[in-house]
């Protein structure tokens, strides 16, 4: 189409299903080879981190904008599946570490590449909403499991699909727009969850320790992980879950849900508060509709862009400090995040977050709060 728009009604759901599964195989099967090929170098968690770190970098300005994003995406697609093939035999060594992380530099590309354009409809048919998630974990999880290497062949079938289903043509947005466009400053109930759910993915393969102590498997440890992260969204996509909430709510329930999780996985090791800790973390990550309503968002600063890569740099220390002190250290970075969260609740239910405005009174914030309970109590009668 020359609009650039989805000529068919497969389309949409192809491409949410390439996004999620180049973003599940990116935590579960980098994070599995890291550990497989490269456990002494901060305990294999170097490529996940460096695959995390390069999405965020290119997340002002995914590729998945760029004219010719369809052929970027191809080829890097082809490179990421040709990678993972080769790793997918090969054994530990310097050669076999370098490529991998060359491989999580490309794939975290490729990641972006798969951004939708501006202006390109993304919504499902109401037939295909919320099975996107799901199906891609599924396919994450037989490939993670199987005997075989088919990580290769599960890549190329998404870039294949990828390709299929992309628009021919692009949107293209005046230059004058694209040159006054600004990165926005990431909010703390925006980083704060996505930090906390890039932990509990991005250390898969150390923090096993409660499941393992219920006789779990290694599969059913990846399971788990792989439906709480794709699960909590499709439910919301589906309307089983509130998918819009009033101002205050947007604003705190997810910074509430990271104290209330962060704090159960630090209190204790044990099956119950890992299960209910990380379904916690894997909500707050999925609700939609963070981001104020109304009003444009601030310009971002140089030290607010960067603050989100606390996040990999933390995870890298959690691998660096778990051979010598265990479980304790992804247990401590909950606990401050944890300490973090609820702080920013306290005062984002103080102070407005618009730009422009003056804190409200205390009887205004009472008002809302007020709102929020009513509409949460109707939404689930």
């Amino acid at each position: 189409m020359s609009d650039g728009r989805l000529p068919s009604s497969w389309q949409a759901p192809a491409q949410a299903f390439a996004r999620w599964t180049a973003l599940l195989m990116g935590w579960v099967w980098l994070g599995q080879q890291g550990q497989r090929l490269s456990w002494s170098i901060a305990s294999g968690l170097t490529a996940v981190a460096l695959w995390w770190a390069v999405r965020m970098i290119l997340a002002p300005k995914p590729l998945g904008r760029a004219a010719n994003a369809r052929h970027i995406s191809l080829a890097l697609g082809l490179s990421a599946a040709a990678g993972a093939t080769w790793l997918g035999r090969a054994e530990s060594g310097p050669l076999a570490q370098t490529v991998l992380l060359g491989l999580a530099v490309v794939w975290a590309a490729w990641t972006s590449s798969l951004a939708p354009a501006a202006g390109t409809p993304t919504r499902c048919p109401r037939s295909w909403a919320g099975w996107p998630p799901l199906l891609a974990a599924l396919a994450t999880w037989a490939c993670v499991i199987a005997p075989a290497p088919l990580a290769g062949a599960l890549l190329l079938a998404t870039t294949a699909m990828a390709w299929l289903a992309a628009p021919r043509i692009t949107p293209i947005q005046p230059f004058t727009q694209i040159a006054r466009r600004q990165p926005a400053t990431a909010s703390l109930h925006e980083t704060i969850p996505a930090t906390a759910m890039g932990w509990m993915m991005g250390s898969l393969w150390l923090s096993n320790a409660w499941c393992a102590s219920a006789g779990w498997s290694s599969g059913a440890v990846v399971g788990t992980h792989l439906m709480l992260m794709a699960a909590l969204p499709a439910l919301i996509r589906m309307d089983w879950l509130p998918s819009r909430l009033p101002p205050l709510a947007n604003r705190l329930l997810p910074l509430l849900l990271v104290a209330a999780g962060g704090g159960l996985l630090f209190a204790g090791q044990t099956l119950a508060n890992g299960l209910v800790g990380m379904f916690l973390l894997a909500l707050a990550w999925a609700l939609p509709d963070r981001s104020p309503a109304s009003g444009q968002p601030p310009k971002a600063s140089a030290a607010a862009r960067w603050a989100p890569l606390a996040g990999p740099l933390v995870l890298l220390s959690i691998g660096q400090g778990s051979p010598s002190f265990g479980p304790q250290v992804t247990a401590w970075a909950y606990g401050t995040l944890a300490l973090v969260a609820g702080a920013s609740a306290v005062w984002s239910g103080w102070h407005r977050e618009d730009a422009g405005q003056p804190p409200p009174l205390r009887q205004s914030w009472r008002a809302q709060t007020r709102s929020a309970s009513r509409y949460l109590l109707d939404r689930w009668r």
